[in-house]
Formats: C-alpha cells, structure tokens, sequence
C-alpha cells in the first residue's frame, strides 16, 4: 500500500481526510500535537507520529522513506488573530512546510506535497466567479503567511519536487468547533433546545460565502494527490454563494422547538464582503472532483453533531 503522511492530522479537516484516504486503500501516517485526556486519534490510521513541526529535530523523527504524497494541513487558521501576532503567523505556516521539505530532502526522497492554502487569498474586489487567474491581496498577516507558502512550495518544485497548491474556500461539516459562523449558529440553537439558552444573538447575516462539505474538501485532496498536476494552483469551492441568512435558516428548519433570533450590535462588523464565490472548473477538469453533498445534508450532520457533544 501506499504511505501518505497528513500533518495536521487531528485537526478538522484531518480527521475527515485520514478516514477518506484509508478508505481509498492508503496507509496514512498522522502527524499532530498530542493526543490529550478527551482526544482520539483519528480514525483509520497507520500510525501517529507526535512532532512539533516548528522545531527541526523533532521534524526529524519522521521517516519519509516510501512515503508516496505528504498533505500538508497543519499551521495556524485563523484570520483574526494573525493581525496581533503577524511575525508569529507568517514565521510559523513558512517555517512547518520548510523544515518538512528540508527534511525530505536530507533524507533523500521527493514525496509530492499538497500544500493547503487558502481561497481568501483573493481580492474581494474581483471579478465573480473567483477563478485561480483572480488577483491575490495580502490583506492580513495570515494571507501573506498563505501566499509565502505557496512561495515556498514553487520554489521546491525547483528543487525536484512535485508539489500542488490548493485553495479551498470556507468549509463546513461535522466536527467543526466554534469560531465559524456555521457552529456558533449551531451551538446556539441547541442551546436553545436544551433550555440552556432562550435565543440566538447574531451579527450581519447578509454576506454571501461559498460553502463546501469538508468531505468533499478531504476528497478533492486525495484526488490532488492523485491527479493533480505539479506546479498548478487548484481552487476547491462549490461555485455557490450563500448568506448567513440562509445558513441559520437551514439550520432552524432542523431545530426541535422554536427559537428566537435577535441582532447583537457587538457582533456586527463594520463592512463585509457582500459576496463572493469560486470556479472549480480547473479541478474538474483536471481530476473529475465535483461537490457532491447537499447543503441540507451537511447541516443535518452538523445540527446531528452538535446534539451529540
């Protein structure tokens, strides 16, 4: 079988991606922070591997030898943050995906990198649908650490290796905890049902996004993996937009009671990309990969998971 390592393996999306490629035949090889009193590791692994990819010689500890593709997840996601520890964000995100491609090289092997960047990367300002051609806009610490990766990787692929560029755009799904406009509408209105809240407190729900299932995300990368060409940028997206309306409305339509939603004006934000929306056509093209579950089916599976915390 097949070794293929995912950095970031315990994570969100990691967790989906693991149980995708051992499904699809792989023997996968987790690497992750450690597995704290509470955590599993994620199901259908090869092994774990506890490193801290920041430091070079725990790095070390990961043997690369037959190692077929390396999906790179792991690093710091969240916009926000990044603009009070901008140094921090961009040294980490460059600094994980160098000392893995360092590493490889010591020990002599060119697995093919999937380098996970970002769809919000574009300028908001472009032209709809956002396609891998729209311009790039480094307007947050975060986005310039995504842009430096994507450097990075084409300066590897310099180097002799195949490495691919992934942009997804937001995603959703089970297992995705708070600080996303999905989960904490969520939360809320199972709060709501278990009488541990009396309402749902929401900002500006007027902005569109384009929402994907993580599974359909974990599966474009494993078609990445496969079919994806070196040196190319791959927007993985629905093609869709969305308001946050519409999001809380599929997710009342699931609510076992009836619940009050009020605006809070500490949650509206001052401006807001009124909307915006990708083109998958070149992964079509490229690998075959479609968005294949419903919105209605994602949030049930959040509603559903959510219930079961």
């Amino acid at each position: 079988m097949s070794k293929i390592i995912v950095t970031g393996a315990n994570g969100f999306v990691g967790n989906h991606l693991v149980k995708e490629l051992s499904a699809a035949g792989y023997d996968v090889i987790g690497v992750g922070g450690p597995v704290l009193p509470g955590m599993k590791e994620p199901e259908g692994l090869y092994k774990y591997i506890v490193a801290d990819l920041s430091k070079p010689e725990e790095v070390a500890n990961i043997d690369f030898q037959d190692v077929e593709g390396v999906i790179h997840l792991a690093g710091m996601a969240a916009v926000g943050p990044s603009f009070d520890q901008p140094l921090l964000y961009v040294a980490t995100n460059v600094g994980l995906e160098v000392n893995l491609f360092e590493e490889a090289t010591k020990q002599g092997v060119k697995p093919k990198f999937i380098v996970v960047s970002s769809g919000s990367l574009y300028d908001s300002n472009a032209d709809l649908p956002i396609t891998e051609q729209s311009p790039v806009l480094s307007n947050s610490p975060y986005a310039v650490s995504k842009i430096g990766q994507e450097e990075m990787g084409k300066y590897y692929t310099t180097r002799g290796f195949e490495v691919v560029i992934a942009r997804p755009f937001n995603h959703i799904g089970p297992g995705q905890n708070l600080g996303f406009l999905v989960p904490d509408l969520t939360k809320q209105v199972i709060d709501v049902e278990r009488g541990a809240a009396n309402k749902v407190m929401v900002g500006n729900l007027e902005a569109k996004r384009d929402y994907t299932d993580v599974r359909d995300i974990a599966r474009a990368y494993r078609l990445l993996l496969e079919k994806g060409r070196s040196g190319e940028t791959y927007n993985i997206c629905s093609g869709q937009s969305h308001s946050g309306q519409e999001m809380l409305d599929l997710i009342l339509a699931k609510a076992a009671s009836q619940v009050t939603v009020e605006q809070d004006p500490a949650r509206m934000r001052p401006s807001d990309t009124p909307d915006i929306y990708g083109s998958h056509d070149k992964i079509s093209a490229h690998t075959g990969w479609q968005p294949e579950l419903s919105l209605d089916t994602t949030i049930a599976d959040v509603v559903s998971d959510w219930r079961s915390r």
